[in-house]
C-alpha cells in the first residue's frame, strides 16, 4: 500500500467513525435518555450535548467521504490537476456503484445533519434512519458486495449488521461515557445494566458476521498467515477480543458493585474501562478501514470496490 492508498484508508476511517459514532449518539438521545430516572432539566441537557456530539460526527463523516471520493479519483483518473481530478470524481459518480454510493451517504447524512439540530424524538429517530442508511450504503460498496450474484447480495447483508452493531455498541461508548460523568453509582446503575444488554448483542453480532465475511472472503485459513489482509484481519481480532474482554469485566464485576458499599469506587473503575474501551474501539474501525482498502483472496484487487452500476 503506496502512501496516496494509506490516504485515502484514513479517509474512510473518517468517514466510518463520523458515522457510528453519530449512530451511537442518536440512539442514545432517541431511545436512552427518554427512559432516565432523571430531572427533565438534566435530560434537556444531557440531550444537547448528544445532538452536538452526533452533528460533530456527521461532519466529520461528510469530509471524510469527501476525500474519500476525491483521494480514490485521484488514484483511478491519475489527476494532475484540479480540473482533472473533479472530471475523474464525476465520471466516478455517474459510472460506478462506488461512487453512486458514496454521493447518496453523503446526500443521506446532510439530511442527519440538518434533522438532528431539531428537539424531540421524532426528529432524532428519523436523524438515526438517514444514518443507519448511510452505514448500508458504506457495507454496499465494501468488497463483499463485489462478490457476483447472491452470494454478494448476502454479504451486502452480513456487512449491513457488521456495521450497525458497531454503530450500536462503539457508537455508544462516547454517550456512555458522558453520561456516567454526571451520575452517581446507584443511578448509573440501570443505563450501564440496559447498555451492557445491547452491546452484548452487538458484539455477538459483530463476531458472527466477521466470522461469514472471513470465511467468504479470506480464501483459506493459510491466507490468515501468509497475506497482508490475512494478518490485519488477526490484528483487528485480537483488538475485538480485548474489547470484548473490557465488557465482561464491566457487566460481570462492575455493574452489580455499583450499588453496593462500593460503588464510588465501581463507578470510576467503569469510567476508566469506558476510556480505554474507546481507545480500543477507534483502533478496531482503523484497522477495518485499512481491511477495505487491502485486497482480499476472494475480492477483486485494486483496494476501493468500484464496480460499474
Amino acid at each position: 500500500m503506496n502512501g496516496a492508498e494509506a490516504a485515502v484508508a484514513i479517509a474512510r476511517f473518517a468517514q466510518t467513525l463520523g458515522m457510528i459514532s453519530a449512530f451511537g449518539a442518536l440512539g442514545f438521545r432517541g431511545l436512552v435518555l427518554p427512559r432516565l430516572a432523571q430531572d427533565e432539566v438534566f435530560v434537556a441537557k444531557m440531550a444537547a450535548r448528544l445532538g452536538r456530539l452526533a452533528q460533530a460526527s456527521l461532519a466529520l463523516a461528510l469530509l471524510g467521504g469527501l476525500a474519500r471520493l476525491g483521494g480514490q479519483a485521484a488514484l483511478v483518473g491519475e489527476a494532475g490537476s484540479v480540473a482533472a481530478l473533479w472530471a475523474a470524481a464525476a465520471d466516478m459518480v455517474a459510472l460506478t456503484r462506488f461512487g453512486q454510493f458514496l454521493a447518496l451517504q453523503g446526500l443521506a447524512l446532510a439530511l442527519a445533519l440538518v434533522l438532528s439540530s431539531a428537539r424531540g424524538w421524532p426528529a432524532t429517530l428519523a436523524a438515526l434512519a438517514g444514518v443507519a442508511f448511510a452505514l448500508v450504503l458504506a457495507a454496499g460498496s465494501g468488497h463483499g458486495a463485489a462478490v457476483p450474484g447472491w452470494r454478494g447480495r448476502l454479504l451486502w447483508g452480513v456487512e449491513s449488521v457488521h456495521l450497525l452493531a458497531a454503530g450500536v455498541w462503539l457508537g455508544g461508548l462516547v454517550p456512555l461515557s458522558l453520561l456516567l460523568g454526571r451520575l452517581d453509582a446507584r443511578a448509573a446503575a440501570a443505563p450501564v445494566a440496559r447498555f451492557s444488554a445491547l452491546a452484548l448483542l452487538a458484539a455477538t453480532a459483530i463476531a458472527v458476521s466477521a466470522l461469514a465475511q472471513g470465511a467468504a472472503l479470506t480464501g483459506s485459513p493459510a491466507a490468515l498467515a501468509t497475506s497482508p489482509y490475512g494478518r490485519l484481519i488477526l490484528m483487528k481480532t485480537l483488538l475485538f477480543l480485548t474489547l470484548v474482554g473490557f465488557g465482561a469485566r464491566n457487566r460481570l464485576l462492575l455493574l452489580p458493585a455499583l450499588t453496593g458499599a462500593n460503588g464510588p469506587a465501581a463507578l470510576r473503575a467503569l469510567r476508566r474501562g469506558l476510556g480505554w474501551a474507546i481507545v480500543l474501539g477507534l483502533a478496531v474501525l482503523l484497522a477495518a478501514s485499512f481491511l477495505g482498502s487491502l485486497a482480499p483472496g476472494q475480492a477483486p484487487p485494486g483496494g476501493e470496490t468500484l464496480a460499474a452500476s
